[in-house]
């Protein structure tokens, strides 16, 4: 029985059943986590600074209602 080259298939052989596939690399997502709190947190006092100073301008008196 001759093989040619064009269509002889290349054998390997199968993996053995306790060799599992290379894990997939850790990422650590900590400092992700980190930056997204801290943008939480800053826009969080910035809105709660804007309420304060709306509310202590309208308590004195300074702000001037342009809706109307």
């Amino acid at each position: 029985m001759q093989v040619s080259a064009s269509n002889a298939v290349r054998y390997t052989p199968p993996r053995p059943a306790g060799e599992a596939p290379a894990p997939a690399p850790i990422v650590d997502l900590t400092q992700l986590a980190q930056l997204a709190v801290a943008q939480t947190n800053a826009q969080a006092t910035a809105s709660a600074g804007a309420a304060l100073a709306q509310t202590t301008g309208e308590l004195t008196g300074t702000l001037v209602n342009i809706s109307a």
